[in-house]
């Protein structure tokens, strides 16, 4: 999917934000914006890219004039840290669904959300302000049922990750996998710092090694998505070798969907976040989406 004019505003917000995490003096973070306004948003190519290309341009220009690495750090610092204090409250919650599974990956969905909902600041009741929000969350009820049936029949799986806080609650969709299913699972992040998304390091602190093999994208560049001309032999191979792959998020979904040898068995679990996607997808901002391919 390449980059439309509504992109825009929302691509120069997260700049805006990555920026100002950074506390730099107010001259330095206007003259590092009106830069990338500048010198990138006026580039011809822009419209001929997938929106994640455009971000990883801004990035690398924010890295060029900050030397930071990783602007979003203490952002998925907060989110992590604050997934994981009511990580045990959510998986009691959730082993006492109907269907664990559908809960959790409900769950895993609206993770995604987790920026927005910790500028709301919601305190200690957090966990009650997730279960609420994605108890009736709209999924399509046949889409699921084909993922469902798809655990059911593979031995591997490979999840290609996206944001920090959402990874939380991967991590606890693939412990209830884990013990239903005899299931080998994959757990591919970042190579480089790319917005909030989860890297290696983060993965490993989280305590994805105890239920996943952790592996990177191999990609170079703060890329926030997944070209897989970019991509390591190693993810590659995974990737067209285990039974099932899920990609989360908007950023794997844009930069995926229009690539011409996808596997079969492949799933997309993401939020329905913005006007672009609901053309799409033809359904309503704030909806649950399972796509497969």
């Amino acid at each position: 999917m390449k980059v439309e004019e509504e992109c825009i505003s929302c691509i120069l917000k997260m700049s805006l934000n990555g920026l100002q995490s950074l506390n730099l003096e107010p001259y330095k973070l206007r003259e590092i914006y009106h830069e990338l306004v500048k010198s990138i948003m006026t580039e011809n190519d822009i419209w001929k890219i997938t929106s994640a290309e455009l971000v990883e341009k801004i990035l690398i220009k924010i890295t060029d004039k900050t030397n930071v690495l990783d602007p979003f750090i203490n952002i998925k610092k907060i989110a992590n840290s604050q997934l994981l204090s009511i990580y045990d409250k959510l998986k009691n919650y959730v082993l006492k669904c109907n269907d664990p599974i559908l809960m959790a990956i409900k769950l895993s969905i609206f993770g995604n959300t987790i920026d927005v909902m910790r500028s709301s600041n919601p305190g200690k009741n957090f966990h009650k302000t997730l279960m609420d929000s994605t108890r009736d969350l709209p999924l399509n009820s046949r889409n699921y049922r084909r993922l469902s049936s798809q655990f059911k029949k593979s031995k591997s799986l490979l999840v290609v990750a996206d944001n920090a806080g959402e990874a939380v609650m991967d991590k606890l969709l693939l412990e209830i996998l884990k013990e239903k299913y005899d299931i080998e699972i994959y757990y591919a992040v970042r190579n480089n710092p790319a917005l909030n998304d989860i890297t290696y390091a983060e993965a490993v602190n989280l305590g994805f090694l105890e239920i996943a093999q952790v592996i990177t994208n191999g990609i170079d560049g703060p890329l926030p998505g997944t070209v897989l001309s970019r991509c390591s032999k190693e993810f590659l191979q995974i990737f067209y070798s285990v039974d099932m792959v899920i990609a989360k998020g908007g950023g794997n979904f844009e930069t995926l969907i229009g690539e011409p040898k996808l596997p079969l068995n492949q799933f997309f679990l993401l939020m329905c976040k913005c006007e672009i996607h609901s053309r799409f997808f033809n359904t309503p901002v704030g909806q649950a989406i399972i796509w497969f391919n």
